[in-house]
């Protein structure tokens, strides 16, 4: 298939998964949280580390709001951002589980599977010991931004 063909498939994937708030079954696997600690904070996610497999693995729960919050930040976020930021945090779920499963490049870790319960979304990806993305830069403020993310980035059909 054509890089192109490959692209636009990608895309539509994209947009189907998170318009209609779905996975592929084949995305998900059983819960690996259990006596998980909790190590970073974000914006829009906190993410925890745990064991999948035997192996310890870094889970990126997405943070929930109760439905009155929610209405209230997705009506103001309407005024001030543009259309697709204004997706339910179950779709910018979907659409960035999705997406990533499909990403091949050597510095970004492939997702394992997804985790998803009543009240929690989560990603899961292997642990890296060295930190995340911005620590890394900062630890190492010599090697070029430009040089990780150098090779074309193509999504794949996932392993």
């Amino acid at each position: 298939m054509s890089d192109q063909k490959r692209m636009k498939l990608f895309n539509k994937l994209c947009k189907t998964c998170s318009q209609y708030r779905v996975l592929p079954t084949s995305m998900r696997i059983p819960d690996c949280s259990e006596g998980s600690e909790e190590v970073e904070y974000g914006g829009f996610a906190d993410v925890s580390r745990g064991t999948y497999e035997g192996r310890r693995v870094a889970i990126k729960v997405v943070r929930m709001y109760v439905t009155s919050d929610l209405d209230a930040i997705y009506s103001v976020s309407l005024l001030f951002t543009v259309s697709h930021l204004c997706m339910s945090p179950f779709q910018r779920f979907c659409r960035e589980a999705v997406a990533w499963k499909h990403l091949r490049h050597p510095n970004i870790l492939p997702l394992l599977g997804v985790t998803v319960g009543e009240h929690q979304f989560a990603m899961v990806s292997g642990w890296m010991k060295n930190g995340n993305i911005n620590e890394f830069i900062q630890r190492e403020w010599h090697i070029s931004r430009a040089e990780l993310v150098r090779c074309r980035l193509t999504p794949q059909e996932p392993s």
